[in-house]
């Protein structure tokens, strides 16, 4: 095959998937107006609720007295407590893929795990996913190499932590199926090797959805190239699958591919909500930590629609690229179009409902 006739094949395969993105958006949209005589009487639209509340600093009590706060206030606008459920597990799916300097802030992850135990689960039935090993180590989710010669277990504190990289979680049955080959095979002269059917596929975590009674996602802010942000719909589609270097560099594809992994049924539907801490960020550079390019607020959001964060977010980054002197990303990501077409949520904060949660500890 000549190289334009590869390159006619690419492009229409891309068409394919982009009128079957909007095509599919059309079906949902479809049932979704059919059930919302049933379904909005019954329950509460909790994606429409935006939690926010200020954080004194980001001390683990600080981070426990609010998450705390953050949970209950969830339960009362939803009508129902979280407790255990049929599956008994819970998945967290948390960010280290910019090393140690901007991790999900342990004290979070601490706090959410606290509030588990008290609905219900213990540690063991509790497991972290990130992508690398050595990321979660390095970032202290895991001990060190020293200390578990030492004698300590290889687990955050008794719970459970998986890696996407090491691939010892996947079912061959679930993955994302995508085009786009990995680079370093896009110009290789075997053809053998350019369609390679695994070379299209990004394996999804097991223990982060369909093993569980629900999943919580705590991302970190960043720019992203392809993205433009990446923060709750980043962490659950691109750095939450295997094979996703393909995507990191590929503007065209990587919001599209993101926001498909972000609709698929069982991801999404098991996604409780997002917490979001912006103790601390990074506005320029991406995933490359660079620490004269962060920023920190004492503020931590939740909600069960992550379209709405990744707005917040966009807008965050923006005020500190100004500031800074950098151009600021504009337009507004596409990805956010994209996840509201396919319903995951909506970027416009018109439609949520914003909910103040005191957290502060309360003084005798």
């Amino acid at each position: 095959m000549t190289i334009f006739s590869i390159r006619r094949l690419f492009l229409r395969t891309f068409a394919v998937r982009a009128l079957s993105l909007f095509a599919f958006a059309a079906i949902l949209a479809c049932n979704a107006a059919a059930d919302a005589g049933t379904d909005a009487s019954k329950k509460v639209d909790i994606r429409s609720k935006l939690f926010e509340t200020n954080l004194e600093n980001f001390e683990a009590d600080t981070y426990s007295n609010a998450v705390g706060a953050m949970f209950s206030a969830f339960e009362r606008q939803r009508g129902e407590a979280i407790k255990k459920g049929p599956k008994g597990k819970v998945g967290i799916k948390v960010y280290t893929n910019s090393g140690p300097g901007l991790p999900t802030p342990k004290a979070l992850v601490d706090a959410v795990v606290e509030q588990l135990v008290k609905r219900g689960y213990s540690k063991q039935d509790i497991t972290l996913v990130d992508m690398s090993r050595r990321r979660l180590r390095e970032s202290g989710f895991l001990p060190k190499l020293s200390q578990i010669k030492a004698g300590a277990k290889d687990n955050y504190g008794g719970v459970n932590v998986v890696d996407i990289d090491g691939r010892k979680f996947f079912d061959k049955k679930w993955y994302y199926d995508n085009a786009l080959t990995p680079k370093n095979v896009r110009n290789a002269s075997n053809a053998e090797d350019i369609y390679d059917p695994e070379l299209r596929k990004s394996y999804l975590p097991i223990p982060l959805f369909l093993s569980v009674d629900f999943w919580i996602n705590l991302p970190v802010v960043t720019d992203m190239e392809g993205l433009g942000v990446c923060a709750a719909l980043g962490n659950a589609s691109i750095w939450n699958m295997s094979n996703n270097e393909r995507f990191l560099k590929s503007p065209a594809n990587a919001s599209m591919a993101a926001a498909e992994v972000c609709a698929i049924p069982e991801m999404k539907d098991s996604l409780i909500f997002t917490i979001l801490s912006m103790e601390r960020g990074q506005f320029v550079g991406g995933a490359v930590f660079n620490s004269r390019c962060t920023f920190s607020e004492r503020k931590l959001y939740m909600s069960a629609d992550p379209v709405v964060l990744d707005f917040i977010s966009w807008e965050c980054i923006n005020k500190y690229r100004r500031s800074f002197g950098f151009e600021p990303i504009s337009p507004m990501p596409a990805l956010l179009n994209y996840c509201k077409e396919l319903q995951i949520g909506d970027w416009d904060l018109r439609s949520h409902e914003r909910v103040f949660v005191d957290s502060r500890k309360k003084r005798r």
